[in-house]
Formats: C-alpha cells, structure tokens, sequence
C-alpha cells in the first residue's frame, strides 16, 4: 500500500460514530443522575458507575488524541492545523477540570445521596455535557478534514486502542456495548 493509499483510508465515519456515542451518553448523564430519588444510595451508586465510566472515557480518549493525533499534525511551518491543535489542548484542558468537577460531585453523591447532592451532581453533568458538545463540534469542523488528509486508518485505531489501555475487560465490553446500541 503507497503512503497517498494509507492515508486517503483514514475513515472519519469512525470519528463521528464515536463522537455521536459520546454526545449521547455524557448527554443523558445528567437525566439518569436527577432519575434517581432522593436516599436511594443503591441506585446512585449504580447510575455513579456508568457517569463515571463514560466521563473516563471521554478524557482517556482526549489524552489518546493529545498524545497520538495532534503531534502528526503540527509541522515545522505554523498552519491552520497549529491553531486548531492549540485549540484542542485548551478545550481538553478545560473539559479536564470539569470533569475532576463531576468526579466530585460522583464521590459527593455516592456517600450521601441527597436531593442537593444529586442536583449538584446534575448541573456539573449538564455543564460538561455543553462543553463536550461545542469541543466535538469544533473537532468535526476543523480537524476532521484535516485528519482525513494527513493521517490513516491505522492512526485512528492506535487512538481507540490507547484509549482504552488497561481499562478491565469489564470496562472495555461496556464501552463496545454502548459504541454499537444507538
């Protein structure tokens, strides 16, 4: 296979499946989180371990692309793809914070599964739930295209793998299960 070969197989469908599965599991975060009732510690701790298991999703996933994507990107020469891989850090950085935010917020809930803690849980999960939105938009937008031009397929793959390095198989099936349920 010649290198414009691999590269023109870089499939971004992969990248916007992904992206739609994690729009609509950190979306429904906040309505499983306000579902559970006040005291009921059971089911916190249950719908605590699939927000949990979702948000550490999103952020390994992040780190895989801030380790593997964004450097074959960046050139010697500044480009449009600088500024957008500027851009990206910067929206992983903030979506980093947030989410030690809700991991708090899970920690909190989990301990004492009040109606306040709930709530706080539910608003942290709606404001990442925002920001993941707007950061995958900005990805699709403006570095998808740039991906489709100067990575492969195998690039991709090395970033769903990183992704879910030492996750415990139990993770790693979960995770396949919620790629393939639309």
């Amino acid at each position: 296979m010649t290198a414009a070969t691999e590269r023109r197989s870089f499939d971004s469908r992969r990248v916007f499946h992904l992206h739609a599965v994690f729009r609509r599991e950190v979306g429904r975060g906040a309505g499983l989180v306000r579902a559970v009732a006040a005291g009921d510690r059971d089911g916190a701790q249950l719908v605590a371990a699939r927000v949990r298991m979702v948000d550490n999703a999103v952020y390994r996933h992040n780190c895989a692309e801030d380790a593997l994507l964004w450097p074959k990107l960046v050139g010697d020469k500044p480009s449009e793809a600088d500024i957008m891989v500027d851009v990206m850090h910067r929206q992983h950085r903030a979506l980093d914070a947030m989410s030690l935010g809700v991991q708090a917020a899970i920690l909190a809930w989990e301990d004492e599964p009040t109606e306040h803690r709930r709530d706080m849980l539910a608003d942290a999960l709606d404001r990442i739930s925002d920001a993941v939105g707007e950061h995958i938009c900005a990805t699709e937008l403006f570095l998808v295209p740039l991906l489709e031009r100067f990575l492969c397929a195998a690039d991709w793959s090395d970033v769903i793998r990183l992704g879910v390095a030492d996750c415990d198989p139990e993770t790693v099936s979960a995770l396949a299960g919620l790629i393939r349920v639309p």
